[in-house]
């Protein structure tokens, strides 16, 4: 092969490198390796022991180990869509850069998976995804496509890649011999023939054009998997497009902060100019603002909507006790501060526009965490009776140790593959419609962008300024208050004997009434001189604390016969103290049927339990019948309780189950002696529900729809297309180099 002599300078530039580690390489070599070691003691301990090491459990069944790998999948977006689209639109300032996302394609997609192993408690059943997934799975999917995009991203890299190693197999460095064959096998003979040069153009073309909808396609059936569940705060049609965009967003930042660590190593200020920087400050611009609209707007909707379970996970993130700052730094500093530093010129230079690329990946591995635990913590049908460290979750030393590992060993990677080829592409490729990048500082003068913002600067800095102190104004806001005033409301309620006190414990938020967690209640029953305690309860996310009396109270009635119960809050540094009473009753309910002729009647028998313990038919009270529906009560009639005894007509045209049984609840409510009391009873006089059909609604039947599997099959055998015509055609440029090779020594 023949080479200009600027491919000779390059190459001289990067020998050095090349040849030799040096004794900072050999410190950060053996930092990354005692981090690993450590990370493998972290892992080994993880599967003697089992999960049990981690945080995860019953709640969070997902952790940090499912965060990074959304993050390390989302910034391997640098590679396939970055490069891929400045490849295919033949941008002149591309040829620097475009090794650096390719790699952090490659090793990003390799580590990332990982974490999905360690986040699993039975590895040895892995291989059952292949023989017993199920197609219409969005795991199965992930499966798939991430198989696919990582064999897409390696043909990628070795394709564009080709023409180096070939230039290394001619001209070997000076140490480690076994390089050089390495070198020889994967140059695949490539002469730079013009049927050779022809091929290879073609190759990196079609690879290119396809690695860029598989990216896309990759990170979508990723956000899939959330948004196909109905968990709160997941189940969003903006989850895939909202992914994909925050995986550009993180994917540019990374690219920007290797550029700089490069650059700054390996001296590489004549290949990676600031006009570098400054196009991909400018595109990380762009992208943070988009993401702030998706962030906008998918909180906007949930908090507007204001559904139930929606909205728990939204208390959880504007909690200050819980995530409140995590979601500040994410949503606001993360996406606010790049934009701030880089859209302005005097403040834009490489390094503040490196700074707010490490703000914007910092902010995006905050999200991802975000997306995962306050949901997992806020389950649609929460679990009864469960340790409350359970319910919540911390990342434990195992996990943490692991996450580090699977960075050290990023890093690693990194920088093992600049000592095997240059990490700028050596050999240039020279076509009629490119112009040398060492000419970008000239070009870069005669670009709209660099043009932005010159005449309003200081207007622009004072709104910046403004903008500053209204949101450290607005987070700093109401912790230097006067302690809020509480409500405490005492509740009855007798169900079917059980008696049992309930505190609901609020206060008022800007006009609004909020349930108060985690408060402990008192409560209390009047004794002959004094209050006797019966216990405490904390509240629950809806501000209820709930206490069980005992069957037998060996405290006197009053002269009607009730018991004075009363509840109180201490108080807190935040929360004023409060008190609530009730005087109550026990009554005693009874549910039977009759049938006379055609009537059905429900029979409610009910009597009070007077100072000395006598029962006393109840007389004049008001009775509520109800019967129990899918999501809430239904009120079938109201009787007056009448010596005793109230009678209501059964409504044997309401369904019941298949054998026709339908519960019957009777209910004294918010009675001034009674309380709230109540007992049921259940008959087979509902109307028989006819046999359950069952409706096939698509993706999530049993057995998957033809249609999608003839999809999915057709789709993938495309990618795959592509990549064994990819492979075919790399045997036919190791076969035309061998041919030209004969031909010269003929």
């Amino acid at each position: 092969m023949e080479y200009n002599n600027k491919t000779y300078k390059n190459y001289e530039d990067f020998k050095p490198q090349l040849e030799s580690i040096g004794r900072y390489g050999y410190f950060f070599i053996t930092a990354m390796v005692m981090i690993i070691a450590w990370g493998i003691y972290a892992l080994y301990t993880q599967l003697s022991k089992g999960q049990v090491v981690t945080g995860m459990r019953d709640y969070v069944i997902w952790g940090i180990y499912d965060a990074n790998f959304i993050f390390f999948i989302g910034i391997s977006y640098a590679g396939a869509l970055i490069s891929g689209i400045l490849h295919l639109l033949r941008v002149e300032w591309r040829h620097p850069i475009l090794r650096m996302a390719e790699t952090i394609t490659v090793v990003s997609t390799m580590i990332g998976p990982s974490y999905i192993f360690l986040s699993m408690g039975r590895l040895e059943r892995v291989w059952h995804i292949l023989v017993y997934g199920r197609i219409q799975s969005p795991i199965v999917w992930d499966v798939f496509a991430i198989s696919t995009y990582l064999i897409g991203s390696f043909i990628f890299l070795y394709l564009a890649c080709v023409r180096d190693l070939a230039f290394m197999r001619d001209h070997p460095v000076g140490v480690a011999r076994w390089r050089n064959r390495i070198y020889k096998f994967l140059s695949a003979n490539y002469q730079d023939t013009p049927k050779q040069r022809e091929l290879l153009n073609q190759l990196i073309d079609l690879i290119s054009i396809v690695i860029i909808p598989l990216a896309i396609l990759v990170h979508s059936v990723l956000a899939w998997i959330f948004g196909m569940t109905l968990r709160p705060g997941w189940h969003s049609t903006i989850f895939a497009p909202y992914f994909v965009l925050a995986a550009i967003y993180s994917g540019t930042g990374v690219l920007i902060i290797v550029m700089f660590v490069f650059r700054k190593i390996y001296h590489l200020e004549s290949y990676i100019t600031k006009n570098h920087f400054t196009y991909l400050g400018i595109l990380l611009m762009i992208l943070g603002a988009l993401y702030g609209y998706f962030t906008f707007s998918e909180y906007l909707t949930n908090w507007y909507g204001s559904v139930k379970w929606d909205m728990e996970v939204l208390y959880r993130l504007f909690d200050t006790s819980t995530y409140w700052w995590w979601f500040f730094f994410s949503a606001f500093i993360g996406v606010l501060l790049p934009i701030i530093l880089i859209a302005m010129p005097r403040l834009r230079n490489i390094y503040t526009i490196v700074f707010a690329a490490m703000i914007a990946v910092t902010a995006l591995w905050v999200k991802r965490y975000l997306i995962i635990i306050p949901t997992l913590e806020t389950p649609l049908l929460p679990l009864h009776d469960v340790r409350p460290e359970f319910a919540g979750y911390s990342p434990s030393w195992v996990e943490w140790s692991l996450t580090a590992m699977g960075i050290a060993i990023w890093l690693l990677l990194f920088f093992l593959f600049s000592k095997f080829l240059p990490i700028v592409p050596v050999v240039r490729v020279n076509t009629a419609d490119e112009r040398d990048y060492f000419k970008l500082r000239k070009l870069a003068k005669e670009r709209i962008l660099r043009r932005m913002i010159r005449k309003t600067r200081k207007e622009k800095n004072v709104v910046a300024g403004i903008l500053v102190l209204l949101f450290m104004s607005a987070a700093l806001a109401g912790h230097a208050q006067d302690p809020l005033r509480s409500r405490l409301k005492l509740e009855f309620l007798n169900k079917s004997g059980t008696r049992i006190l309930t505190g609901k414990l609020t206060s008022k938020k800007d006009d609004q009434t909020v349930p108060l967690e985690g408060m402990e209640v008192s409560f209390f029953i009047q004794g002959a001189n004094n209050k006797v305690l019966l216990g405490k309860a904390s509240t629950d996310e809806a501000g209820k604390a709930n206490f069980t009396l005992p069957d037998k109270l060996d405290i006197r009635r009053n002269k009607e016969g009730k018991y004075s119960y009363s509840a109180a809050y201490a108080g807190s540094k935040e929360y004023q103290s409060s008190e609530s009473s009730a005087a109550i009753m026990d009554v005693f309910m009874k549910i039977t049927f009759s049938q006379k002729d055609s009537s059905k009647l429900i029979n409610l028998f009910a009597v009070e339990i007077n100072q000395k313990g006598d029962s006393v038919p109840i007389d004049g009270s008001t009775v509520i019948f109800y019967v129990p529906r899918t999501f809430s009560l239904l009120k079938i009639g109201e009787q007056a309780v009448k010596s005793g005894h109230a009678d209501l007509d059964f409504p044997v045209t309401l369904p019941g189950d298949s054998a026709g049984n339908l519960p019957v609840i009777a209910r004294f409510e918010d009675n001034d002696n009674y309380g709230n009391a109540e007992v049921n009873a259940t008959m087979a006089w509902g109307k028989k529900l006819p046999p359950l059909v069952i409706i096939k609604r698509g993706l999530g039947d049993t057995n998957a729809p033809l249609w999608m599997v003839y999809t999915l099959i057709v789709l993938l055998s495309l990618v795959w297309f592509h990549f064994t015509y990819a492979i075919i055609t790399i045997f036919r440029i190791n076969y035309l180099g061998k041919k030209a090779l004969k031909e010269k020594q003929a």
